[in-house]
């Protein structure tokens, strides 16, 4: 049996015979146009003890297919990794969606069909509930342009952010998130960057943490990342260690001396929980910058406090 993963190429391409293949060890790489689409595919033979093999699981007689996991392939990815990297310096490859992919399992005689499946879609699920926009926030939004002043440069860093994490590009993400995050919170006399013990002075930035340190206890999975973090640091689950946390990433993030350390586009879902972290950290400072402005100066701690 064959197992194959197809993913979409964009970028502007022309291949001759719109199919072109290369086979190397055990694998077949094609780069083929599809329906007016480019696709690359890698595949290689298994057998029925392969990782590569979906399975089923019963739950409540209803039938639930789960997917090969991430490190079964890894080695087939690294290839359509090198290869992306390399047609967008050579070539005119913007980019290959690893995000939205397909996996087959396709038979190569009548004995060979030992898959559950033959082939399913792997997508990043977009759906989100519809924010209904009314007239009277259009309004309100327009007339109080003035009173909110440049806070426009920092929401679009959320903005954009937010995009990134929506794509499952969760280093960008994070960075994106941690420009807005520095653009409030700054270290003043440096000029750039977040004190890890800003906190202290800024009654916003200690509130928001200690909200979310409270947030992400509702998220097992992300609190096991937050815990482990912290343990390597030797801090404690406290508004400076999360703040500390942060700095960290955004320091390793900013250089490339380091492959281990610094930032690689091929391995986003190891920074997801870095990324959702951030995310409610940066929610929830929106929320208080957003309402601020309308805020009387005198009663501005009291608000920040709540």
């Amino acid at each position: 049996m064959k197992f194959e993963l197809k993913f979409k190429v964009y970028g502007n391409l022309k291949i001759i015979n719109d199919c072109i293949e290369v086979k190397h060890n055990h694998f077949l790489i094609k780069l083929f146009k599809e329906n007016c689409q480019f696709y690359i595919s890698i595949s290689k033979t298994i057998d029925e003890d392969s990782e590569c093999l979906p399975t089923l699981n019963f739950n409540n007689e209803i039938k639930e297919v789960v997917l090969p996991k991430e490190e079964a392939y890894s080695e087939m990815l690294e290839y359509i990794n090198h290869i992306e990297s390399f047609a967008a310096t050579d070539n005119k490859i913007e980019y290959i969606d690893k995000v939205n992919l397909e996996f087959k399992w396709i038979p190569e005689n009548e004995q060979d069909n030992f898959s559950p499946v033959s082939s399913i879609r792997k997508t990043l699920d977009t759906e989100q509930e519809l924010d209904f926009i009314s007239q009277d926030w259009l309004m309100q939004t327009v007339l109080h342009k003035r009173q909110l002043g440049e806070l426009f440069i920092p929401f679009s860093f959320f903005r954009d952010a937010k995009k990134m994490f929506y794509s499952a590009k969760y280093q960008t993400a994070f960075c994106t998130f941690y420009l807005m995050l520095e653009y409030f919170f700054y270290d003043k006399k440096r000029g750039y960057g977040i004190n890890n013990n800003a906190f202290k002075q800024d009654l916003c930035l200690n509130r928001t943490l200690n909200k979310t340190l409270d947030q992400i206890k509702l998220y097992p999975d992300h609190l096991k990342w937050l815990n482990e973090q912290l343990e390597l640091k030797r801090k404690k689950y406290d508004e400076e260690g999360l703040l500390t946390i942060l700095n960290a990433y955004r320091n390793d993030f900013s250089h490339a001396s380091n492959a281990s350390k610094n930032r690689n586009i091929f391995n986003e879902n190891n920074f997801f929980s870095l990324a959702y972290v951030t995310f409610i950290l940066c929610n929830f400072v929106v929320i208080k910058k957003r309402l601020a402005p309308f805020v009387n100066s005198s009663e501005l701690s009291k608000f920040y406090n709540r």
